[in-house]
């Protein structure tokens, strides 16, 4: 037999082992450095911050900051495990207040990288200096130095290759850098930024620029200009920031910015604030751009979670939960729902070049011969307004001078938008003429939003007109499914829904709310039970009830393919213009897209 090997002795792990062992929990890139440093320097209270990379923070990271500085007997202690200035008991991890408090990240960065700091107080002529190279330490010796703090961090991961081949690109480890310096600069208004990589600087903001200029800086004009303010206070919850429209969506979640108590978040349970915030408004799929600042009570938030202190917990997270989706919500509401025709052209454009690169070389046709009349091409129709055809309001020959945009709004009066003319294409979309372009509409997309929203009106109000049937439809369902609906029956009657057990595996569906055009009974009674199913919560809930008006909504909704008369068009229309918003179906997807004329101008290369 094999001579097994006895067992080792329990024995404590060397410093230097214990500290590389923490860095892989703290530090795990360059990003991870520049976030403890940055961080270090805000609880300093510098009021600028500069940070040089190289290498994409691979070779170096250098934080400068003009802060409260530290003595040669802070300098002694700064890289020792556990040594903080930030906690002294354990109460003092209810009300953590500092950004940092665990005293791991310098420890753990001098165990894998050769570190300097060099740091002097406001109170001190001269500065002192220490070194950490791969968990060896250097006596503290006198420097001359600005007041504040230089940490330099070189080579990361000299002494651990293994650690340093998991490392990506440069430009990738530089994005990573900059995403957490711009959350910082975003989080710390008052504080200015420098950042530069490789000499060259990459990123800066004033420290006099407010939240919404730094946002302009770090993401562009066209984002901070469509931005809607949010402020809401409880007593122990502030809330203050902006959210964006959501035609500014993202597959990812790396626009959603939450400051809480000024430390940059990423979490679950915020995520899912704003995807609630943006429930009908958004696609599935898509996420929501936001940058939201929290003040809590620090005794309402646990944030010793994890080593990076980007995962908190909240001691009254239901109450926070509401009191955060109420207010976004109404913001939202308020953001610019619509399409805009300009992106859509633009991405058609290039659609249409990569499909057929030739196409540019096509001969242009010959005029048509004067007097000749097109017929209408299949698909399209044409609904005369008020005696006139499209051809009374559309004159055959261009006039000889330019559009006046202006003289043609004063001309527009209240209503033309109603009053015509409309093109209906493909049974599908209408297209309006409006002051100043043109609009395509979604016809069953805009009909499901405004039946959707009448229907939701109603149940508010307790005001849902049912329409009852003198013979009672009958749906066959499993035995299952009319089991799960019998304990609801009456609590569906407040949304319009009158059934009734007529058998084993039948429900009798005795009426339905008069909002619903041409219902499909069996299908509405089939969407509840799916919903009913699939959440397990009662007909009361209102995420419950929004669940199936979306689907009554969607399945009495004017169809693709269905003909409107004008009287229909203009009814339609009428009705959506009374919604708070009808930009969007409750599937979230557009209801209109509107082409203003620079968008047409830019897409003839006429400006």
């Amino acid at each position: 037999m094999p001579q097994q090997t006895p067992p080792a002795r329990i024995a404590l792990l060397p410093e230097v082992v214990r500290n590389q062992i923490a860095a892989g929990e703290v530090i795990e890139r360059p990003a991870s450095v520049v976030k403890e440093l940055v961080e270090n320097a805000l609880d300093a209270g510098a009021s600028e911050v500069r940070v040089d990379l190289e290498e994409g923070g691979v070779k170096l990271v250098r934080v400068i900051d003009n802060g409260c500085g530290m003595g040669a007997e802070d300098l002694a202690m700064a890289f020792h495990a556990h040594a903080t200035s930030k906690l002294q008991t354990p109460e003092d991890l209810d009300h953590i207040a500092s950004l940092g408090f665990r005293g791991e990240a310098l420890a753990s960065m001098g165990s894998v990288a050769r570190c300097t700091i060099l740091s002097r107080p406001q109170e001190q002529s001269t500065g002192a200096t220490v070194q950490n190279v791969g968990g060896k330490l250097s006596e503290v010796r006198e420097a001359g130095g600005a007041v504040g703090t230089s940490t330099e961090v070189r080579d990361l991961f000299f002494n651990t290759p293994a650690r340093r081949r998991f490392l990506k690109r440069t430009s990738t480890e530089l994005s990573r850098c900059l995403d957490v310096i711009q959350r910082a600069a975003l989080a710390h208004v008052g504080v200015g930024f420098v950042v530069t990589h490789g000499g060259k600087r990459v990123f800066d903001v004033e420290a006099d620029m407010d939240l919404l200029a730094r946002i302009r800086r770090t993401f562009g004009a066209e984002l901070a200009e469509s931005l809607v303010p949010v402020e809401a206070a409880d007593g122990m919850t502030h809330l203050l920031g902006y959210v964006a429209p959501p035609r500014f969506s993202r597959r990812d979640t790396a626009r959603q910015m939450w400051f809480l108590n000024g430390r940059a978040m990423r979490d679950k349970v915020l995520t899912r604030v704003l995807r609630d915030s943006y429930r009908g408004f958004l696609e599935e799929g898509r996420q929501p751009v936001a940058f939201l600042q929290l003040s809590i009570e620090p005794a309402q938030v646990d944030v010793n979670v994890h080593p990076a202190k980007t995962e908190v917990r909240l001691r009254d997270s239901r109450r926070l939960f509401g009191f955060l989706v109420h207010h976004l919500r109404e913001a939202v509401r308020q953001t610019d729902m619509s399409t805009p025709g300009e992106s859509m052209l633009l991405s058609m454009q290039r659609r249409e070049n990569r499909e057929d690169p030739a196409q540019a070389a096509l001969p242009n046709p010959g005029p048509l011969a004067a007097g000749l009349q097109a017929a209408p091409q299949p698909g399209f129709e044409v609904h005369e307004v008020a005696g006139r055809t499209l051809s009374d309001v559309i004159p055959s020959q261009a006039p000889a001078t330019p559009l006046d945009l202006e003289e043609g709004r004063k001309q527009w009066t209240e209503g033309d938008d109603l009053r015509g003319p409309f093109l209906q294409i493909a049974r599908t979309y209408l297209v309006r003429a409006l002051p100043d372009g043109f609009e395509i509409i979604d016809q069953h997309a805009l009909h499901e939003r405004t039946t959707f929203e009448e229907l939701r009106q109603d149940v508010r109000e307790n005001k849902v007109e049912v329409q009852k049937y003198l013979v009672p439809e009958l749906v066959e369902l499993s035995r299952a499914d009319v089991e799960l609906l019998s304990g609801h029956m009456e609590s569906l009657t407040p949304v319009g829904l009158e059934l009734a057990v007529f058998g084993p595996s039948t429900v009798a569906v005795h009426g339905l709310p008069a909002r619903l055009r041409n219902p499909d009974v069996e299908g509405v009674v089939r969407d509840l039970v799916d919903v009913l199913g699939r959440t397990g919560k009662a007909p009361g809930a209102e995420d419950v009830i929004e669940e199936v008006l979306h689907s009554s909504a969607c399945r009495s909704s004017v169809m693709a393919g269905d003909s409107l008369t004008e009287d229909e068009i203009r009814s339609l229309l009428l009705r959506a213009s009374a919604l708070e918003t009808d930009q969007t179906c409750p599937h979230s997807r557009p209801t209109k897209v509107r082409f203003k004329l620079p968008d047409l101008e830019r897409a003839f290369h006429r400006r």
